[in-house]
């Protein structure tokens, strides 16, 4: 079972490098775009790893790769599908991405009781950051909220993260009360709203990550 977690989890995110580098290629995918499929699509390596690795310290290890070599690609351009091109754009998006994934892996380990949470976290950073710039590249009613952040982002943001964490209580028979999602959605928007770029990749699942797990002992869910 260890063993095929780690052909999953490792085939997963390398199929969507390699599926996304092919579109970039051949049918010219902008940049921001090849780069947002590949910060959704990651995240749903955590299926694998759930089912595979449990809270067994195996969960940190593939995230734990990824650190060095989103590293090692920020600066020598190894994944072409996630980098920009303009050097005056490039952050350590790719490198927090995985941080945060291997911080709440580290947790779930102390904790298997975080692995919701860890969900929760995951998810909404890769939904919520991931779409978020279709909605704010709209123009009509838009306004630019804090730097280059904008209302309808941001209202993208609340409402992926007010699903996402709703889908998990829900799928993970949590038992969190329904006004923790709102509350949740909230706190997520603005921590998206307000960290630098490329920082609201560890602001976001950390944040969302250990409200949820706060809040699941508080209520006693």
């Amino acid at each position: 079972m260890i063993a095929l977690g780690y052909i999953l989890t490792f085939g997963w995110v390398f199929l969507v490098l390699g599926l996304t580098l092919v579109l970039k290629k051949r049918r010219g995918l902008p940049d921001e775009v090849s780069r947002k499929i590949v910060h959704v699509a990651v995240a749903f390596a955590y299926i694998p790893m759930y089912f595979c690795f449990g809270s067994s310290v195996h969960l940190l290890i593939p995230t734990a790769v990824f650190i060095v070599l989103n590293a090692v690609s920020y600066r020598m351009g190894l994944f072409a599908a996630m980098e920009r091109t303009d050097e005056s754009k490039k952050s350590l998006g790719t490198v927090y991405y995985a941080v945060s994934m291997t911080v709440m892996a580290a947790l779930c380990h102390l904790s298997p009781r975080c692995l919701p949470c860890y969900a929760m976290g995951l998810f909404c950073m890769a939904l919520g950051d991931g779409f978020a710039p279709i909605f704010g590249a709209m123009k009509k009613g838009n306004r630019v909220l804090l730097g280059q952040r904008t209302l309808y982002g941001s209202i993208s943001v609340f409402v992926i993260c007010l699903v996402v964490t709703a889908a998990v209580n829900a799928l993970f028979g949590m038992g969190l009360p329904w006004w923790t999602m709102p509350l949740m959605a909230l706190i997520g928007a603005a921590l998206e709203l307000v960290s630098p770029r490329g920082l609201d990749n560890l602001t976001l699942p950390l944040g969302i990550f250990l409200l949820s797990t706060a809040l699941t002992l508080w209520t006693g869910a």
